[in-house]
């Protein structure tokens, strides 16, 4: 019994020896391609350095499934009409709010007073603090919304944008979550 375990050992081993170049050479090849061989990917190049792989138009910052993951965002077509009244509220808004934008003077109270101000009613405005210098507006105008915000740190700057409806039926408030 000793001696077959002295010699299992070194025959294993011998074993292993002789198998392994025609291991390697049968392995050798697995998953590599050589240059002029058809096989997948043959004829396309690889995306230049930097750039996505992902092809799908409006893909945002080139994530995968970008538009499908943020469907629940879209918003309703805006008639060249709506459009253009959106586009002049904007601008009327923007004029508005630009007294209390400078100096700091904006809180959610004189927001709302301001879009009261304009013409705007009461209950079409909703009005939120983002952060501690930022408030924001949406001002609901049945197909439009015109939304936006004043930033308090930097002076004066009042931003504001019409679309339309959002179509997962939040009207001019934006979705909090997807699918």
């Amino acid at each position: 019994m000793t001696s077959a375990r002295r010699t299992a050992k070194p025959l294993a081993t011998a074993a292993l020896l002789v198998l392994t170049p025609a291991l390697a050479l049968a392995l050798g090849g697995c998953g590599t391609e050589r240059p002029g061989s058809a096989g997948p990917g043959a004829g396309s190049s690889p995306p230049p350095a930097g750039a996505s792989p992902y092809s799908e138009p409006d893909a945002g910052d080139g994530a995968p499934h970008y538009r499908e993951n943020h469907a629940f965002q879209s918003t309703a077509e805006l008639s060249p009409a709506d459009r253009a009244r959106g586009d002049a509220e904007v601008k009327k808004v923007k004029s508005g709010l630009a007294g209390i934008a400078e100096g700091r003077k904006s809180t959610e109270s004189r927001l709302h007073e301001a879009l009261a101000g304009l013409g705007y009613a009461p209950e079409t405005i909703t009005t939120g603090t983002f952060g501690p210098h930022r408030n924001t507006f949406i001002v609901e105008l049945g197909a439009i919304c015109v939304e936006g915000a004043l930033d308090g740190m930097v002076n004066g700057l009042v931003t504001a944008e019409a679309h339309g409806r959002y179509m997962e039926g939040t009207g001019c408030v934006k979705p909090r979550g997807g699918h």
